[in-house]
C-alpha cells in the first residue's frame, strides 16, 4: 500500500505547480512595471525634439499600435498589449524587431511616425494620403 505521506506530498506538488502555471499565464495578460507604455505626450515630445518640428502639425491623439519587423501595423490596446487586425503598413522597423508603438500623424508632411511605447525610440515611419 502507498504511504499517505507520499500521496499528500505528490498532491501538494501538483497543486503548487498548477497555481504557479495559472499565475504565469495571468501575468502575461497584464502590463508589468517594465512594460508600462509611455504616455502619448511623451511620444509626441520625442518626435518634436528629434525632428525639430512644430507640435501643432502633429496629431494630438496618437493611436496605440503593434508594428511587426516587416512594417505591418496592427491595432492594439495599451492596457492589454493585445494585437488585433491589420490596419496598415509602414517601413520595416529600424531595429529589426516588433514593437508596441504610438502612431503619430504629421499633417504637414503627410507622414506617420511610430514611436516605441516603452523606450520612446522612433522605430519607423510611413507616408499617407
Amino acid at each position: 500500500m502507498i504511504d499517505k505521506k507520499i500521496i499528500v506530498t505528490v498532491s501538494f506538488g501538483i497543486l503548487v505547480t498548477i497555481v504557479v502555471f495559472l499565475g504565469i499565464v495571468d501575468s502575461l495578460n497584464r502590463p508589468s512595471l517594465s512594460r508600462l507604455p509611455i504616455s502619448p505626450d511623451v511620444a509626441i515630445s520625442r518626435l518634436v525634439s528629434t525632428f525639430n518640428i512644430s507640435k501643432n502639425q502633429l496629431d494630438s491623439s496618437p493611436r496605440y499600435v503593434y508594428v511587426k519587423s516587416d512594417g505591418t501595423v496592427y491595432e492594439s490596446n495599451p492596457e492589454l498589449n493585445n494585437v488585433g487586425k491589420i490596419i496598415g503598413n509602414a517601413e520595416p522597423t529600424n531595429t529589426g524587431g516588433s514593437h508596441f508603438a504610438w502612431e503619430i500623424k504629421d499633417f504637414q508632411s503627410k507622414k506617420k511616425y511610430y514611436v516605441d511605447a516603452i523606450m520612446a525610440a522612433i522605430i519607423s515611419n510611413s507616408s499617407y494620403k
